[in-house]
């Protein structure tokens, strides 16, 4: 079984840039992504520790997400082709699932990795507040209150949001309960 985290090595400057593969899985960060992280640092004179935490909290976010979909696809046995990450979404792609309800289950792994950091976040915070350090602060908004708020969104039922094919799980297990054969009560009188 290929290692959990792998950095790509040598990592080679492009349009889409293989940055680091997850369980044997290539992940590919879009040349804006370091346009961006590098502007972010650039006006960091103040906190560059503090953007540095915010600019990896953020891409937690996106690689949490697209690593829930790839856990889903390979367990409803779909090969994951690929992840890329762009600045506000990314993409994890995979081979048609055997189902529809395998693509709502691989629409949902996302969103449910996501409310698995999130939630414990969030309920941290309920509880004890912030803390004094800024970077800890940041990572607890981003990886718990943003996180959640991004989840909100990305179950919107809109294309190409989760949500669209995400919320096809209600029907299709309407329609699983329906397929399945009826028990015969016996009755005597």
């Amino acid at each position: 079984m290929p290692r959990l985290l792998q950095w790509a090595r040598p990592i080679r400057l492009g349009r889409m840039t293989h940055i680091l593969n997850i369980r044997g899985v290539e992940v590919h960060a879009h040349w804006t992504m370091f346009l961006v992280g590098a502007v972010m640092m650039l006006g960091a004179v103040e906190r560059p520790l503090l953007t540095l935490v915010v600019l990896i909290s953020y891409l937690g976010v996106l690689l949490i997400h697209e690593t829930g979909h790839l856990v889903a696809a390979r367990r409803r046995g779909s090969k994951v082709l690929s992840v890329r990450i762009y600045p506000i979404y990314g993409l994890t792609r995979f081979e048609t699932p055997w189902s529809r309800m395998d693509h709502c289950v691989i629409a949902w792994g996302g969103v449910v990795a996501q409310l698995l950091v999130a939630i414990p976040l969030v309920l941290w915070v309920a509880i004890f507040g912030y803390t004094r350090s800024e970077p800890v602060n940041a990572i607890l908004a981003i990886l718990g209150f943003y996180s959640l708020g991004v989840v909100i969104f990305n179950l919107l039922p809109v294309p190409p949001l989760d949500g669209a094919t995400a919320w096809g799980i209600i029907p299709a297990l309407i329609a699983r309960v329906r397929m399945r054969p009826r028990k015969r009560i016996a009755s005597s009188r």
